[in-house]
């Protein structure tokens, strides 16, 4: 069968309620962690999440430099200008001086704070690509109604989302035709750079605008409207396993909340039950 189309793999084939319930829970997760190790098992979550949606070589060279990007830049800016104490010079970069008193030194303390802000940042950054590498706008709209979400709010989501490599693709076009007139960043001095970069967004902007003048006007004159009574021709329905997979969201999620709760409760004074002494040093470790 030379040409036909090929079933969906790996993420792909994952309801999108499911793929957007993992979003969520992966947010969670990363708000209510605190620990190094804890961050960086998500981290490898959503590293292993991306992996199953099947990247190809662009999407994996995207993500490898996004989170390279990612880690050396909080951990270089917070080991600058990590303000607490006691905190460890890693690398002095120049001496005290009239200006700074103490010089400017790259703190060993603000890595690792760095670090863990970065692993929150590539847990949600590798599963976020995951999703969205594996899900088709359609999935998205059909996603949305099967939750119960408003037509008018799921319809303009989902055309928002459409516009979005057109509008990329327009933005790709104008830059060539820019670097093909000679134009050069910064060659004239940044005032001209600036007045440049904003009036190449004019015609992006009235290309998107008339994009969406002609989409509405379509939509109209095929009788469409809002408040009508929708049918669909498929009925999406989740396997079991994904009903499965749902509930361990949900679980983990909520045993997350509720270990970080009781901590708080204990540290706080406000409930202390010696039987939770296990639970209070687990999550004294690892989250």
């Amino acid at each position: 069968m030379n040409g036909a189309e090929q079933p969906p793999r790996g993420l792909a084939r994952v309801d999108a309620r499911v793929k957007m319930a993992l979003g969520f829970a992966m947010s969670i997760h990363v708000v209510l962690a605190d620990s190094l190790p804890y961050l960086g098992l998500l981290a490898l979550a959503g590293l292993a999440v991306y992996l199953y949606g099947r990247p190809t070589a662009f999407q994996l060279k995207l993500a490898a430099v996004s989170t390279a990007l990612l880690a050396w830049g909080f951990m270089f800016s917070q080991g600058l200008f990590y303000g607490e104490y006691p905190r460890t010079v890693l690398l002095p970069l120049l001496p005290p001086n009239a200006v700074m008193p103490d010089g400017l030194n790259l703190y060993a303390e603000g890595v690792r704070y760095g670090l863990v802000q970065s692993l929150r940042m590539i847990a949600v950054t590798l599963t976020g690509y995951a999703i969205c590498f594996t899900t088709q706008p359609d999935q998205f709209y059909r996603g949305l109604l099967a939750m119960r979400m408003p037509f008018s709010v799921a319809f303009m989501a989902v055309s928002a989302i459409r516009f979005i490599p057109v509008v990329a693709g327009e933005f790709a076009t104008v830059r060539r035709a820019m670097a093909m007139k000679g134009y050069r960043p910064l060659r004239l001095g940044l005032r001209d750079t600036l007045a440049t970069e904003v009036a190449s967004l004019r015609p992006v902007l009235s290309g998107a605008i008339r994009r969406s003048e002609e989409v509405a006007i379509s939509i109209v004159t095929r009788g469409f409207a809002v408040g009508r009574p929708r049918t669909a021709l498929y009925e999406d329905r989740l396997a079991p396993a994904q009903w499965s997979a749902l509930l361990g969201l949900f679980l983990t999620v909520a045993g997350a909340g509720a270990c970080k709760l009781l901590f708080w409760l204990y540290v706080t004074e406000l409930y202390y039950a010696s039987p939770l002494r296990p639970l209070y040093h687990f999550t004294r470790v690892w989250l």
